[in-house]
């Protein structure tokens, strides 16, 4: 009876000390942990919106697939604009053709001016010698009159030769050794030609980047205007955790703290981040209607503040999360090094 007496008042003690080890341990881990289960899985969402308007000629994917960045999504009628591409590559011919002429005309303005110049010299050679005739009295004064307006006709004719050639160089607007690309007709020809290619590029709605397409809202046929969502990109391997802690559990709370999640998805499976930033204002600051606490009667409400926890790699292959899915997040809050305003890729990018 004794023996068995002795065996109870062991045991107890054994579950006394026991419990007195698992308070003292799960004192000292809340009293540098904070957790919320007011926590979920979120991510910047991508809207795929046409640039142009068109028709769907054809949709590449599906709700829920897995696609890569540059991979094509929808496409829209192109018949249009290549239309208008056809159209921009001759305007650009023409002024390729424009600019050839305009070249032409200068050489041609240059030639007559050099014809120009050899009649005065002509003009002036005959002037001189019926001068010298006509001094001596071997020619007469109607002659002599005769070889001096050819002479001056000779002279307005080089001029005007001169002035063609000014006019035919503004005119092609580049020198004769310059390329065509240097011709403002063919500068803005060749920027219509490329609006149009760029518009034709639109045409093919491609992804940004990776995720999963979700929220499909067109069909082939449909009709779109620029800035018109037809689906969404949910990019998977940059979610981040939004914890709403309470406003009473975050004096200790600083960016760059680590953090361990786990989702009631997978409850066997932790994931590790960091905090990445505080928000600078609860949820109710920033809803449709916020609080009006000045007015009526008052009753306090601890308020939750969201903090963006940023995962320290993209969940794995076998333990993929969901977006709005509910997890548990527990902050370390034992270092005191971090800032409570900047976030932390703003601290990663600050120069030293």
């Amino acid at each position: 009876m004794r023996s068995l007496r002795f065996t109870w008042v062991i045991c107890g003690c054994l579950v006394v000390l026991g419990a007195a080890i698992w308070g003292v341990r799960w004192w000292r881990f809340h009293l540098a942990h904070v957790s919320t289960d007011n926590a979920y899985v979120r991510a910047d969402n991508v809207l795929i919106t046409p640039r142009i308007p068109g028709t769907i000629s054809e949709l590449a994917v599906e709700d829920h697939w897995q696609v890569n960045a540059g991979t094509v999504l929808a496409y829209l009628d192109r018949t249009d604009y290549e239309l208008r591409l056809r159209q921009a590559d001759a305007a650009l011919a023409r002024a390729r053709e424009g600019v050839a002429q305009a070249r032409a005309a200068v050489r041609t303005a240059e030639s007559q001016t050099r014809a120009a110049d050899i009649q005065l010299a002509q003009a002036r050679l005959d002037e001189a010698r019926v001068t010298k005739l006509a001094s001596g009295g071997d020619a007469s004064a109607d002659r002599l009159e005769r070889a001096q307006t050819a002479r001056r006709a000779a002279e307005a004719q080089l001029e005007a030769a001169q002035r063609g050639v000014e006019q035919a160089r503004a005119a092609l607007g580049i020198s004769l050794d310059a390329p065509d690309t240097e011709a403002s007709s063919v500068r803005q020809a060749s920027a219509a030609r490329d609006e149009a290619a760029l518009l034709l590029s639109y045409t093919e709605l491609r992804a940004p980047s990776s995720g999963v397409v979700t929220k499909r809202s067109v069909e082939i046929g449909q009709s779109v205007q620029p800035g018109q969502p037809i689906m969404a990109l949910v990019p998977l391997e940059r979610i981040y955790i939004e914890a709403n802690f309470k406003e009473t559990q975050l004096a200790a709370v600083r960016v760059g703290q680590p953090a361990t999640i786990v989702a009631d998805l997978y409850p066997d499976h932790v994931y590790t981040g960091r905090v990445a930033s505080l928000a600078p204002g609860s949820g109710a600051a920033f809803a449709l209607l916020p609080p009006e606490n000045a007015s009526g009667n008052w009753v306090k409400v601890v308020q939750r503040v969201p903090v963006r926890i940023a995962l320290d790699a993209p969940p794995p292959p076998e333990w993929p999360l969901r977006v709005s899915v509910s997890v548990v997040a527990t902050v370390d809050v034992t270092s005191s090094a971090g800032s409570r305003l900047q976030p932390l890729t703003q601290l990663s990018e600050t120069p030293p």
